[in-house]
């Protein structure tokens, strides 16, 4: 396996984790270990000084004969009632049963002992081989006032203290109290053992479980890289299917599938973009090339060089009106952002364009009307005022094409809700149905013989959303249409998101 690869990372990870988890267990359970360990020992510490006190208080009282010593040390192993030869004696024996009740100590094990490791009085129920295993673990280190030992016999774990008697390490004579170890201490001890002797064999499984789970996860990645190699731009239609993959993934593989929708999406429009804009070139630039063609074969007259030059000069006029629609919408589409916003009073605005319109309409004795509705003034709109004038002379002169001579055109301009509503109704031939949703497309025309390049309803409807507004159309055959601009009237209380609003271009 790699070592700069995700899996390995996903499998160091896994292992790292579990390996701190382990470590943390087991020092809770060490630091448990350790304080019940202190706290047995403390126990043990107690009841050695409180036996080592009782045989002194039984020597004091007996006397220093020889014999005195193990009497003392029976009575206070022994630790009854009876026997009592004196007044002082019964009350040491009494103060002595008392205290060995309260620590327990019937419970403990005594060992007593000289210098030698020679045994000279046990407890009744002490075992031999128990109290040999005392002796042989009953040194006291250099330095030391008393040793403690954990010792295990017969299935049996015991904690043991060795205290030299009368606290003096050097002295002749020891002797050693032994408690049972708790069994949840004896759990957790073993437990401890246990993980430290396994932790080797817990990292190489976790190492093991981690590689396989890291390939899972991975799975899908190693999928989708696999079909990202085999994807070209001749074929955008495979996707990845994701049905057995975690939620995760599953949104990623989704993600993929629709970026390639995208670029497919974006292919297929590039393609047919391309196929458009050659395809209107090629027209004009054909003519241009024929009427050249024709001129230069043999000599014309003066009017016919004429004729064939203005033929030549009208298609090179649309050649160049088709390029800079072409560039003004990869402007729109690309460099939103030189659109310059500033607020202007809507009525002169439009005005201005109906007036420069009737110019035109009057070559085919169309009338134009405006009918403004009443408004308050100011109406004010902010917009970038050269691109929207462009989208209403599109409409208009639009309008002004598909009507017959002797028609007519209304512009009327109305305001409701915060919106300005201009609408530009003609009588001309209408649009079918069909294809009301088609003509803001690029390139789309009614017929092939309409003029134009077909992109002046697109670019008009591109400039309209890049206002946040909108354009809707109605239309009947043999009766007109109508196209409804809507755009948001400006409030300068109200600040103005313009172009830095949200936006979706369709078409474009």
């Amino acid at each position: 396996m790699k070592l700069n690869t995700l899996r390995f990372e996903i499998t160091i990870l896994h292992t790292a984790m579990l390996s701190v988890v382990i470590i943390v267990f087991s020092g809770v359970l060490y630091f448990i270990s350790q304080a019940s360990f202190q706290r047995t020992d403390q126990l043990l510490r107690i009841k050695a000084e409180a036996v080592d006190a009782a045989i002194r208080n039984y020597r004091n009282a007996m006397g220093d004969a020889p014999q005195v010593l193990s009497k003392a040390v029976q009575r206070t192993i022994d630790m009854k009632y009876e026997g009592y030869f004196s007044i002082k004696l019964k009350k040491i024996t009494t103060d002595w049963v008392n205290q060995s009740q309260a620590l327990t100590l019937n419970k403990a094990c005594i060992n007593f002992f000289d210098r030698d490791k020679k045994n000279i009085i046990s407890s009744p129920h002490l075992e031999k081989g128990l109290r040999d295993l005392f002796l042989e673990f009953s040194n006291i280190p250099p330095g030391e006032k008393m040793a403690f030992r954990t010792l295990s016999y017969d299935h049996k774990t015991v904690r043991v203290i060795t205290y030299p008697l009368g606290g003096d390490p050097s002295g002749e004579y020891f002797f050693q109290v032994a408690i049972a170890q708790d069994p949840i201490m004896k759990q957790l001890v073993n437990w401890l053992y246990s993980i430290i002797i396994s932790f080797p064999l817990i990292l190489f499984l976790t190492d093991l479980v981690g590689r396989r789970q890291a390939a899972r996860i991975l799975a899908p990645v190693n999928e989708i890289t696999r079909m990202a190699n085999n994807i070209t731009f001749q074929d955008l239609s495979t996707r990845i299917k994701s049905k057995h993959f975690d939620i995760e993934m599953v949104s990623l593989i989704d993600s993929f599938n629709d970026m390639i929708a995208r670029l497919e999406k974006s292919f297929k429009h590039i393609e047919q973009f391309s196929y458009h804009v050659a395809h209107e070139l090629k027209t004009p630039l054909t003519i241009i090339q024929g009427e050249a063609d024709l001129l230069l074969r043999k000599e014309r007259s003066a009017g016919e060089y004429q004729e064939g030059v203005k033929i030549v000069m009208e298609e090179s006029e649309r050649v160049l009106r088709t390029i800079e629609d072409l560039l003004l919408m990869t402007k729109l589409d690309y460099q939103p952002e030189t659109f310059k916003f500033e607020p202007f009073d809507f009525i002169e605005f439009i005005s201005e364009i109906v007036e420069q319109a009737r110019l035109l309409a009057n070559y085919k004795n169309i009338n134009i009307e405006m009918d403004i509705k009443d408004l308050e003034p100011p109406l004010i709109i902010k917009g970038d005022r050269l691109h929207l004038r462009r989208s209403f002379f599109n409409i208009i002169s639009n309008a002004i094409k598909f009507t017959p001579q002797g028609g007519g055109i209304s512009v009327l301009v109305d305001s409701d809700q915060g919106k300005i509503i201009s609408s530009v109704t003609d009588t001309g031939q209408g649009i079918a149905a069909e294809n009301l949703k088609k003509i803001f497309e690029e390139f789309y025309r009614a017929d092939s013989i309409s003029p134009g390049s077909g992109l002046g309803l697109n670019i008009a409807n591109t400039i309209v959303k890049l206002h946040q507004g909108e354009i809707r159309v109605e239309s009947k055959i043999g009766q007109g249409s109508s196209f409804k601009i809507i755009l948001p009237r400006y409030n300068a209380d109200i600040p103005s998101t313009g172009i830095n609003a949200p936006l979706t271009l369709s078409g474009v």
